[in-house]
């Protein structure tokens, strides 16, 4: 069909040059011989010879010049040269051949008729092109985008159809697929005009105003292949639908997004497993308005749970979470504000509310945050996740998932040594109730609170420089969402006392974040925006590990799951240990609390010149941790009081 369409367009090309050339004829013997009573013999009766030859000849030169390869609608400066040239060269020819054979007709005459030609063929080339440019400016002026859609498939097809509403403003008018199979075809009037590698030609053959990704699941090589020609065709580039999108009828068209771009294989969620873990359930969520927390509460609301507690100390993240949950939730969640560290505030929630599940995501996470503000980390994350437990145990709530971190890994900061305490402390807890606890470990969120992504974007958005610890610091990263799923099934999968691994792919360079975050601002590193290295932090790595060496880590059902077997502690001498560490929240010196932390978690390795720094940082506090038992049970079923 398009060879058809090509070829009837050069027969087209040749009907007019023909066209031009009996028109030239014409108008040059009005002009010449018109007004004369004996004309030439030559042009009363040979005229139509005269036309056919010329056009003859013009029509092989033009040929041999490549002058009907051409598209019309693109008719620019250097087909208008390709054209006066041959137009000369078929003057030239034309000119001898009658000086030659002695036609009679005289050398102005033929001059005049290549002249007017080539003027003709010249105004109906660049008329196409003036029509096909007004044609473009007028939908321009309406508001109308011209839109180029990458993806031919369900989404493609859909984004086509929500495009042709009126009140969109942008047109479709070419697709991208790399299926060789779909290449040429049409979908609903659109030509799908090749793959990837037509895209730059696409852009500028059909004056492109935005590419759309409509391509789902498009793995990030895809996406930087698309962000890389649209940056060098100063094109602007968003994309129609993620992998979160269950349904095409709530994707949005939005930008390109760094999560996007780090995004691996799909999350393949058990639907089934955690429906029946939420569904009718009455969930707790401590922490509910922070990144975890906050998508915690969406996923639950979206699998039909009873009721919802959104459990923070924050209150302007409860009021704006409100907000975005109301009119699509309301009447199935409410919003407690307390802190964890607060047992009779936790006591009050949970007699009121009586929830039947719990995750646990309230914590001080910001490593160089903690590093100057050791006993609020040990308060909020061990001794916080213990009053909530405590609660949990004491109300017979059936399931506590505490959400864990890799930093609790042989950690090096006091914030991952903190959450490696609140491991152990549910693990032995554990077998000492008939709340079922467990913990989902994993490492950095993209988008969370605290994150680089943010920090990068401000610096970017000032013209730089972004600064990067070091230039081969490696971290793990997930989607908040993504992180999410996999804690909501790890939960579905606890019977107690796990210790559940996510698996997070391979680690993430920060330099290169730092360069993708760059480039989607369509800027170049290190020429646009300097990336400058400043040296790691208190208490950072330069790389993040997921397990201990002696831990037993084994496959679930999910192969981006994998779960721990605990440890064997002596919950007795845990419990003295946990007890010494408070004790010590209230002493002056900061050495007592650090060496009270290593008694429990001898794979810390914290720099004890830190520790000097740290005592020169810190301030004396009154808010001392709450006076009321803590209920940590050791091994002979004694009670003993952590305080």
């Amino acid at each position: 069909m398009d060879k058809l369409k090509k070829r009837l367009s050069q027969i087209a090309f040749i009907l007019w040059d023909l066209l031009a050339v009996a028109l030239s004829t014409f108008a040059m013997y009005r002009f010449r011989y018109s007004n004369l009573d004996n004309p030439p013999y030559a042009m009363q009766h040979y005229q139509t010879q005269f036309i056919l030859s010329t056009f003859a000849v013009i029509f092989i030169v033009n040929l041999i010049a490549g002058c009907y390869r051409s598209v019309w609608k693109h008719m620019g400066l250097g087909d208008s040269l390709r054209q006066m040239i041959s137009s000369f060269a078929s003057f030239v020819i034309l000119a001898v051949a009658h000086r030659w054979l002695e036609t009679g007709y005289r050398f102005e005459f033929v001059a005049g008729v290549c002249i007017l030609t080539f003027l003709l063929m010249i105004l109906g080339r660049f008329s196409i092109r003036l029509v096909t440019a007004t044609n473009v400016r007028f939908s321009r002026s309406t508001g109308d985008k011209r839109v180029l859609i990458y993806g031919a498939g369900e989404a493609g097809r859909f984004l086509q159809n929500k495009l042709s509403s009126p009140h969109e403003n942008m047109r479709p008018v070419v697709f991208i697929d790399d299926d060789e199979s779909l290449i040429g075809r049409r979908l609903g009037g659109i030509k799908i005009y090749g793959g990837r590698e037509q895209m730059k030609e696409a852009i500028k053959k059909y004056f492109v105003d935005e590419v759309i990704v409509a391509i789902p699941t498009a793995d990030r090589e895809t996406l930087e292949y698309v962000l890389e020609v649209c940056r060098q065709m100063k094109c602007p580039v968003r994309r129609f639908g993620n992998i979160a999108d269950v349904d095409l009828n709530t994707a949005v068209v939005a930008n390109i997004n760094l999560e996007e771009l780090l995004r691996r294989d799909s999350v393949k969620l058990n639907m089934q497993t955690v429906k029946e873990f939420i569904c009718g359930k009455v969930v707790m969520v401590t922490g509910g308005v922070g990144s975890i927390g906050s998508e915690i509460c969406r996923q639950v609301l979206s699998f039909g749970c009873a009721k919802l507690i959104i459990y923070d100390f924050n209150e302007n993240g409860l009021f704006y979470i409100d907000a975005e949950l109301k009119e699509k939730y309301a009447g199935q969640y409410c919003l407690k504000l307390g802190s964890v560290r607060d047992t009779k505030r936790l006591k009050e929630v949970f007699d009121e509310t009586k929830p039947q599940i719990i995750f646990h995501a309230a914590a001080h996470k910001h490593v160089p945050m903690m590093e100057i503000n050791p006993r609020e980390a040990i308060k909020n994350n061990v001794f916080g996740t213990l009053n909530v437990a405590n609660a949990a145990i004491m109300h017979g709530v059936e399931k506590m998932i505490l959400i864990s971190t890799d930093k609790a890994v042989n950690p090096t900061n006091i914030m991952g040594a903190s959450k490696r305490i609140a491991e152990m402390t549910i693990q032995m807890l554990n077998g000492l109730s008939d709340t079922d606890f467990a913990a989902v470990r994993f490492g950095n969120v993209l988008g969370s609170n605290g994150s680089v992504v943010p920090t990068f974007q401000k610096q970017i958005e000032h013209g730089g420089p972004v600064t990067v610890t070091h230039p081969d610091m490696r971290r793990y990263f997930m989607t908040i969402p993504e992180a999410v799923q996999l804690v909501l099934e790890a939960g579905a999968m606890a019977k107690g006392g796990e210790i559940f691994v996510l698996d997070m792919g391979e680690p993430v360079k920060i330099y290169d974040l730092a360069c993708d975050l760059i480039k989607l601002s369509g800027l170049q590193p290190n020429v646009d925006i300097k990336i400058e290295f400043t040296g790691l932090r208190p208490g950072e790595k330069l790389f993040e590990e997921i397990s201990l060496k002696d831990e037993n880590v084994t496959k679930t059902s999910n192969a981006k799951i994998f779960v721990m077997k605990p440890l064997d502690y002596d919950q007795s001498e845990l419990a003295v240990d946990i007890k010494n560490l408070q004790s010590t929240l209230d002493s002056g010196n900061i050495c007592t609390m650090f060496n009270a932390v290593r008694k429990l978690v001898p794979t810390f390795k914290h720099d004890d010149a830190e520790i000097s720094d740290i005592n020169g940082h810190i301030e004396n506090t009154d808010d001392k941790i709450d006076t009321q038992k803590l209920d940590v049970i050791n091994d002979r079923g004694e009670q003993v009081d952590a305080q």
